[in-house]
C-alpha cells in the first residue's frame, strides 16, 4: 500500500481564511453548526497539508469542491488533480490520505468506545464477527467505512453488502455492482491505532 496520511487536532487549526480559497470560504459560510464547521475545515486542512507536500502549491491554490455526483473534486491551481484522496474525522480529530499511484483510496477514523450489542448485530454480518470487544468492533467498523469510501457510493449501501472478514473485504448486492463497476481492484486494508484510543483504517485499491 502506498499512501501518505496526515492527522490533525481540531483544537489546533489555522484560521479558515488562511486555509480556504474564495470558493471554499463561500461554502464554509453556509455551514451552520460549529461542530460541522470545525470538522469540515479540519479535514480539508489535513488534505491540503499532504497535497502541498506533493505539489508545492499553497493552501489556497488547493481546492476541494463538490462534484456533480456528490463526490468532491480535488483541484490544484485550477486543474483537476489525479491524486487519489480521502478524508475522515472523529471526536476532535481529522485525518486525510493521498496517493500518487493507488487509484482507489478510502480511510476512516473512529474513537474506541463501547456500543450496545444491538448496534453490532445491525451493522455487521455474523460472518464478520470473528472477534469481540470494543477495539475489535471499532476496527471492523473503520474497515467497512473505509471500503465504502473507496467504492465511492456514499451512504447508499446496505451495511451487510460490504463484509470485512479477517482483514479482507467481500462484496454482495449493490456493493458488488459498485466494485465491479470500478474494475474489481485488489484491495488492501491497513488497520491500527495511529492515535491512542482511536482505530484507523486505510483501504487501497490497485
Amino acid at each position: 500500500m502506498s499512501c501518505q496520511i496526515k492527522e490533525v487536532d481540531l483544537n489546533s487549526l489555522p484560521p479558515a481564511d488562511e486555509i480556504l480559497s474564495e470558493r471554499e470560504q463561500a461554502f464554509f459560510q453556509t455551514l451552520r453548526f460549529p461542530k460541522r464547521r470545525v470538522e469540515w475545515l479540519g479535514g480539508r486542512f489535513a488534505l491540503k497539508e499532504l497535497v502541498r507536500g506533493v505539489s508545492q502549491a499553497a493552501w489556497k491554490e488547493i481546492e476541494l469542491l463538490p462534484g456533480s455526483t456528490g463526490k468532491p473534486i480535488l483541484q490544484i491551481r485550477g486543474e483537476k488533480s489525479p491524486l487519489a484522496f480521502s478524508i475522515t474525522h472523529s471526536s476532535g480529530w481529522a485525518a486525510a490520505a493521498v496517493s500518487e499511484d493507488t487509484p482507489f483510496l478510502g480511510i476512516d477514523l473512529e474513537k474506541i468506545e463501547h456500543r450496545i450489542d444491538a448496534w453490532a448485530k445491525d451493522f455487521f454480518h455474523p460472518s464478520e464477527l470473528t472477534g469481540t470487544g470494543d477495539a475489535f468492533l471499532t476496527a471492523l467498523w473503520t474497515q467497512k467505512e473505509a471500503v465504502v469510501k473507496l467504492l465511492g457510493t456514499g451512504l447508499s449501501l446496505n451495511s451487510y453488502d460490504v463484509r470485512c472478514i479477517n482483514g479482507k473485504p467481500f462484496f454482495f448486492g449493490a456493493a458488488l455492482e459498485a466494485y465491479t463497476r470500478i474494475g474489481s481492484p485488489s484491495i488492501t486494508l491497513q488497520t491500527g491505532e495511529r492515535i491512542p484510543g482511536f482505530m484507523f483504517t486505510a483501504a487501497c485499491g490497485q
